[in-house]
């Protein structure tokens, strides 16, 4: 049986020579994606039945398991297999010793005290029944000691010891007792290398035939660097080339390798399909059986197939020839099969929705100064969009060094820009930045990645460089504002300035509602260079519940939370820009609790109410002046009659001075009976005035139940 061993994944996830890399299982086909995702495909030759293996790095065993894909065309897959993830401590539960005991001999023999051993040493050469080995004192000379340690052995002469350090091999008769030391140091030595797990997919078939493994897993994102020349004053088209950095971060070199680089988003996330799991399962008493009552039998109605319509068993399923052709009827053709494999039940992965796509040479022509030359020289990919993502493929095949980067352009072309100046105020509140709007009129997307830009020079007689900046994804059809520099040739100033204004009044119920009309204004004055014309766009922020007033909000652009307010400025000229943004919120008050004079403003030409509602409010505004009257009334009287009861208590702190004959005390007597009736007075009208007030309060009420605005 011939052996297969792919290579290293990225990072080095598989180690294996370079000669066994590149003659049995080279790497044909890589698909890098911006997800820190990589799909590697394999090809091989195979005979019959025959075993893949190769070595897998194993922390990244998981991502083998979860995504290994194996397309056979003729045969059918027998199983992929793996030693199991079996930690040290699993091993040594089942060993009549621990790990510590394995790294002493001594402790490691006593452990199996007992057993037949055989001893051969200077000492002692004899075969029996292990006793116990014992740490003894053993003389140096000249005072000093060392411990060793003292084997004892039941022979068929009896007990016989020696010095187990003196002793040139002690040898367990038992093949068993071999077999568990062999496999606890087997264990231990697995352990060592845990960084590798060796994988083995059987293939089950017949003849010669092709094999291809293909697998995800993690890898170095590619990058995006972007190269565009600004167009000049009055050009519509300027120069956008993009350049893919990639790296080959496994342990082989990529010789005529295909790629293709993918952008997007996906969902990616690990799972420890390595590790062992166990299920806790609850623990119920014993049950112990009482008194047994058997139901009452009531008798049958029907068969259960007379009862139930009778359904198509999984398994009865036969397979037709029209089953779809390519990988996914070769994937159905090899799974099918294997529950009755010599292989057994077989093992697949989740295939990734991506086509195989070629590669270009890694050729990286200098920036000219023509744009012309620019976009003959460079060798771009071509592209393709799905669902979620976009796949930019390249025509040619290509070399990478192991541990190498390459540069390769996978976009070069004119697309639709416009030079404009892009005022931000929390960026620069006095100067806009220079800023070029690029639209992608092509047939897919564009990665995110940074730009260097560069503009025509005809001092250089070429092109020179003008800033840096960044790029966000970019959509078919839409546009980006890229920012480079700051512009500062053009100078904006800003004023600012709200009021509100009462609108609308309405009531109903009782409820009074007043519109009131929040304004915000901001007013843009925009200077343009001497000598040069400017299209200025202004990021005006958005504000809560606020409408765009002015400008034309259909004629206005919103990029996030703020308006993009578009001016052509004029060289040498000023341009003012008012921007006006309003919001209608209402406030509601209670019409019982409104007083005579805030009810008699809208009497008056406030809300521009008609004649009818102006009179409905100057009838509450009596009504409720009629009351306050009253309430002015009853004020008077509860301060009148504190004032008395203030006196009253002044005088019967002088009558607990007074003797009984004092006249002075018969006075103050006469007077709080005086004051007792003002009192008495005073309740009485205030009692009359409460009764009016609420025959007041209720009249107010039913006007208001009249009144609807």
């Amino acid at each position: 049986m011939k052996k297969f061993v792919l290579p290293m994944l990225l990072a080095g996830l598989l180690t294996c020579t370079a000669a066994a890399f590149a003659e049995d299982m080279p790497v044909n086909s890589v698909i890098l994606s911006t997800s820190g995702l990589a799909n590697f495909e394999h090809r091989a030759k195979v005979d019959g039945n025959s075993k893949l293996e190769f070595p897998v790095r194993f922390e990244q065993v998981d991502d083998i398991l979860k995504s290994l894909i194996v397309f056979d065309k003729s045969g059918r897959l027998g199983g992929v297999t793996l030693p199991g993830k079996q930690p040290l401590a699993q091993v040594f539960k089942d060993l009549p010793f621990t790990q510590e005991q394995l790294s002493n001999p001594a402790a490691l023999l006593n452990a199996y005290q007992g057993a037949e051993v055989k001893v051969t040493g200077e000492e002692l050469k004899a075969t029996g029944k292990l006793l116990q080995v014992v740490p003894e004192e053993v003389a140096l000379g000249e005072d000093k000691t060392t411990t060793r340690n003292r084997i004892s052995i039941m022979t068929d002469d009896g007990i016989k010891s020696a010095l187990l350090e003196n002793l040139e091999s002690v040898a367990f008769t038992d093949e068993k007792i071999r077999a568990e030391v062999a496999r606890a140091l087997s264990a231990i030595r697995e352990n060592g290398t845990a960084e590798r797990r060796v994988l083995s997919v059987n293939l089950l078939g017949e003849g010669n035939r092709d094999v291809t493994l293909s697998y995800v897993v993690d890898a170095p994102l590619w990058k995006t660097a972007y190269r565009l020349v600004v167009p000049q004053a009055g050009q519509t088209k300027g120069m956008l080339q993009g350049w893919a950095v990639i790296e080959n971060m496994t342990a082989s070199d990529w010789a005529n390798v295909d790629l293709t680089l993918v952008s997007g988003n996906p969902v990616t996330f690990r799972q420890n399909l390595y590790e062992s799991y166990y299920v806790q399962r609850p623990e119920i008493p014993v049950q112990v059986f009482g008194r047994v009552m058997p139901r009452v039998d009531q008798g049958t109605v029907a068969t259960a197939g007379e009862m139930e319509a009778p359904q198509e068993a999984d398994g009865a399923r036969e397979e037709r020839d029209d089953m779809p052709k390519g990988r996914l009827g070769m994937l159905r053709k090899q799974m099918s099969p294997m529950a009755s494999s010599r292989g057994g039940p077989g093992a697949g992965g989740a295939m990734m929705a991506m086509d195989m796509a070629s590669a270009a040479p890694a050729s990286a022509p200098m920036l000219e100064s023509s744009i012309a030359n620019i976009a003959q020289t460079a060798n771009a990919a071509q592209s393709s969009e799905a669902t979620t993502q976009v796949l930019f493929r390249f025509p040619d095949r290509f070399d990478l060094k192991s541990g190498q980067s390459m540069m390769l352009p996978f976009l070069s072309r004119e697309v639709p820009m416009e030079r404009v100046s892009l005022y931000q105020p929390e960026t620069h509140p006095t100067h806009p930045l220079a800023a070029v709007e690029i639209k992608n009129d092509g047939e897919t997307g564009l990665p995110p990645g940074v730009l260097t830009l560069y503009e025509e020079s005809d001092l250089l007689k070429g092109t020179a460089f003008v800033g840096d900046a960044q790029l966000s994804v970019l959509p078919q059809g839409d546009k980006r504002m890229v920012s480079y520099a700051l512009d500062s040739k053009t100078t904006i100033d800003r004023t600012d300035k709200s009021n509100s204004t009462e609108g609308q009044i309405a009531v109903e119920s009782g409820i009074l509602r007043i519109a009131v009309k929040n304004i915000a204004e901001t007013t843009y004055t925009v200077k343009a260079p001497p000598k040069e014309a400017r299209t200025v766009v202004i990021e005006h922020p958005k504000m809560y519940d606020y409408q765009l007033v002015t400008p034309d909000p259909k004629a206005t652009e919103v990029s996030g939370e703020r308006y993009r307010i578009r001016v052509e400025v004029k060289a040498g000229e000023k341009a003012v820009v008012p921007v006006k943004l309003e919001n209608t919120a209402w406030q509601s008050y209670s019409l019982d609790s409104l007083n005579a004079d805030y009810l008699m403003t809208f009497a008056g030409k406030r809300g521009q109410l008609d004649a009818g509602a102006r009179k409905q409010f100057e009838t509450l505004a009596a009504k409720r002046r009629e009351m306050e009257a009253i309430d002015i009334k009853i004020n008077e009287l509860d301060q009148r009659r504190n004032q008395i009861f203030n006196d009253q208590e002044r005088i019967r702190e002088n009558l607990q001075s007074l003797t009984e004959k004092s006249e002075v005390k018969q006075k103050y007597l006469n007077k709080l009976n005086e004051q007792e009736d003002k009192i008495a007075g005073i309740d009485a009208e205030k009692e009359s005035l409460s009764a009016q007030r609420l025959q007041r309060q209720q009249e107010l009420a039913e006007l208001i139940a009249k009144v609807k605005i």
